[in-house]
């Protein structure tokens, strides 16, 4: 029998366990804890395959990153080659070098002799939340450039009994849609060509059994933290195993590595849960909190923001805005955004791009007056928007530097928003941003920036010619981390049309995100839902929208818009100076909730509620020590039945009880029901935890596009 290594690395609920004999290592096991005395080879080798026949001799394995040179039939971990004439240098054989044990993790490392090429694996496990992070780093040691075609981030091998999948995918205010599936026989390949992470093809996926749903059941959840071009690749071979690789999308010759070089896969996050989907998101969620988000004061709570475009526009008359600004501090607001229409010559969406410098027409006096206007007399913090990336042709930028554009000659110059891309591997155009952004945050009091990118990358060629999303990409990375370095105190928010960039790589270097342009309040339940499967709410911009959204042209009562936007990172983007008392007095009780309630949303267990009535959707938050908890339910269409179902309450203590009360307004939940003399509509009931989860609570009949908030407090 071949001799067998292993390693295995613990959490505070999870177990990794690594195998291998000459060449790269694989992953046997990822899930619940193991014994901590578990004889680990014995494990492995009692995991020994048999051979079927009219196959090969040897059992290639999926390792974390398989090959075909050891007879892997299924898709390679790794496609490269060596320039020149190695006819043989399109195959290559890593063989296990060393291995270096890391505080929470390991580095593998394997070298292929004949292409002269180095692989790390590293691999961690956060001990706190048990999500593990593998990424790969490949070294040209050779005489000659290597070509990567293809290099997936470390590959996970499926259990075969999570035999469904999640996939999400989406379009522009319709992001995160998901469609439950059955993994097939053969290859699902999934690709984003659009150069940001797109609306389309968010870089996640979650493995799951045909019975798991959000509080039972297996499941693995694997995200991409990258914000350019990727690739997914899940395949079952008939063998019957299955892997998931995941990776960037090169462009022709992106992939170069030239001698004595080196090129890294970006960082794949996993998490795996025995209980469902709630508890493999919260682990997502704890990790994101403790090992990404890097808020200049992490003690600071979630300020509710008002942004100026659904309200204004490119209208930017100085009366108006301070107008808003007095309805914005009137309903609560603590940060006030200047939207699109502030700069030079910018009165819509065809121009000025490019030119950052206040447009002295609507501001003969720069941004002081409304900046100072809105810090020292309504005392909110001031934000700005901006879309750096971009240039529209008829800008001055454009005009003095039609060369600092990503483009491919002589092929045409696509516009897309009236606009095109600026080069950013070029270090000129990079050093003008840095320049022009850091002048803004230099003179003016800005503590926000909502940071936009309206189109995607086409035909994305540098100065010579060559493709470059990739580096397009990373250079995007180092202009944010030279801004946050300078200007620590500044955050900013993620977006891209609305959630085309959204992935835990950019989320390192910035702090919430425009989770869709869409402020429809139906629309919104759903791109939620979607969202928190692998991020968690204080990072998700919600906002209230005008009665009347004018992306799907759908009206919404006053009370449905706030309660959507209330379990976010919540704000108001309409015009708060025309609205009547009525709708100024819901938004305000809806704000002072928010506050009374963001640390619970913002810092404890987040739960998705689903029931049999597909449109019945609804949100909950349980505080650490279990002892409050907050739900939202939502009824986004007409009810399937004339009562609706009970609504179990997860994450209670069942040894506990809590007593539970209606936050929303007693009438809203009354209108659609002729009788309902429950104490819910008085002073609430107390039950205990254990029947709160499992019986749970009976709601009222709720017309379409209505909704309630329960609060629950251990007593």
């Amino acid at each position: 029998m071949t001799a067998i290594s292993t390693h295995r690395i613990d959490s505070d609920a999870a177990t990794i366990l690594f195998a291998w004999t000459e060449g790269v290592p694989e992953v046997i096991y990822f899930g619940s804890n193991l014994p901590d005395d578990l004889d680990v080879e014995t494990f492995a080798l009692s995991h020994t395959r048999p051979q079927g026949f009219a196959t090969m001799d040897e059992y290639a394995p999926i390792s974390m990153q398989p090959e075909i040179s050891r007879g892997f039939m299924g898709h390679p971990g790794l496609i490269a080659h060596r320039s020149g004439s190695d006819k043989a240098g399109w195959a290559g054989l890593f063989t296990f070098s060393s291995r270096t044990d890391t505080e929470n993790g390991v580095i593998f490392k394997c070298y292929d002799a004949h292409r002269g090429l180095i692989l790390e694996i590293h691999s961690n496990l956060c001990p706190h939340s048990s999500v593990a992070v593998f990424k790969s780093k490949l070294t040209n040691d050779s005489d000659a450039d290597c070509i990567v075609d293809w290099m997936s981030a470390p590959v996970m091998p499926v259990p075969q009994s999570l035999s469904e999948y999640l996939h999400f995918h989406g379009r522009w205010c319709a992001e995160f849609t998901i469609d439950r599936r059955t993994v097939p026989m053969g290859m699902v390949k999934a690709e984003n060509r659009r150069g940001r992470t797109s609306h389309e093809a968010f870089p996640g996926t979650i493995m799951l059994t045909p019975t798991t749903d959000e509080v039972s059941g297996q499941c693995l959840g694997v995200h991409l933290g990258w914000s350019g071009n990727h690739r997914m690749v899940m395949e079952r071979l008939t063998t019957g195993e299955c892997q998931l690789q995941m990776g960037v999308l090169h462009f022709s010759r992106e992939g170069i590595v030239p001698v004595g070089k080196s090129i890294s896969t970006p960082e794949i996050y996993v998490s795996q849960s025995d209980h469902g989907l709630n508890d493999m998101s919260q682990k997502f969620h704890e990790y994101v909190r403790h090992n990404i988000l890097k808020f200049p004061d992490p003690e600071k709570p979630r300020p509710v923001t008002v942004n100026t475009w659904e309200a204004l526009y490119f209208d930017h008359d100085i009366d108006r805005l301070k107008a808003l600004a007095d309805s914005a501090q009137e309903v609560g607001a603590e940060r006030y955004v200047l939207d699109d229409g502030w700069f030079r010559g910018r009165n819509d969406d065809t121009t000025s791009l490019g030119d950052w410098f206040p447009d002295e027409k609507k501001y003969p006096n720069g941004l002081h007056p409304i900046v100072d206007y809105v810090i020292d007399e309504k005392e909110m913090e001031f934000g700005l928007w901006v879309e750096p990336e971009m240039v529209n042709p008829d800008s001055d930028l454009y005009r003095e530097h039609p060369d600092w554009v990503l483009r491919l000659d002589p092929y045409p110059r696509m516009t897309g928003r009236n606009q095109l891309v600026l080069d950013l591997t070029n270090t000129d155009v990079s050093d003008y941003l840095f320049d022009r952004l850091g002048s803004l945050l230099s003179e003016y009091r800005i503590s926000y920036f909502k940071w936009d990118m309206n189109r995607d990358l086409v035909l994305p060629g540098d100065r010579s010619g060559n493709a470059a999303v990739h580096r397009q990409t990373t250079e995007l990375y180092k202009l944010i981390d030279r801004l946050r370095a300078a200007f620590p105190h500044v955050e900013i928010e993620s977006c891209a049309s609305g959630g085309g960039r959204i992935d835990y790589e950019i989320l390192k270097r910035t702090h919430r995100f425009w989770t869709s342009d869409s402020n429809d309040a139906v629309e919104r339940t759903r791109i939620q839902s979607g969202f928190s499967y692998f991020l968690p709410p204080e990072v998700m911009g919600a906002h209230v929208g005008p009665a009347w959204c004018h992306t799907s042209g759908r009206g919404f009562h006053p009370n449905f818009r706030a309660l959507v936007s209330s379990y976010g990172h919540m704000g108001l983007e309409l015009d708060l100076t025309k609205i009547d008392k009525d709708d100024m007095a819901v938004f305000k009780d809806a704000v002072e909730r928010y506050k009374q309630d963001r640390h619970l949303w913002h810092g404890g267990n987040f739960h998705r509620i689903l029931t049999v009535d597909s449109d019945l959707l609804g949100a909950a938050t349980v505080s650490k020590d279990k002892t409050s908890a907050r739900v939202v339910m939502m009824q986004i269409d007409r009810p399937r039945s004339v009562v609706p179902p009970n609504i179990a309450i997860p994450g209670l203590d069942p040894e506990r009880s809590y007593k539970v009360t209606l936050q929303t307004p007693p009438d809203i939940a009354k209108r659609a029901s002729r009788v309902f003399q429950n104490p819910l509509m008085e002073d609430g009931f107390t039950l205990p935890g254990a029947v709160l989860g499992t019986v749970g609570v009976q709601l009222p009949v709720m017309y379409a596009q209505t909704g309630v908030a329960l609060s629950l407090e251990a007593e």
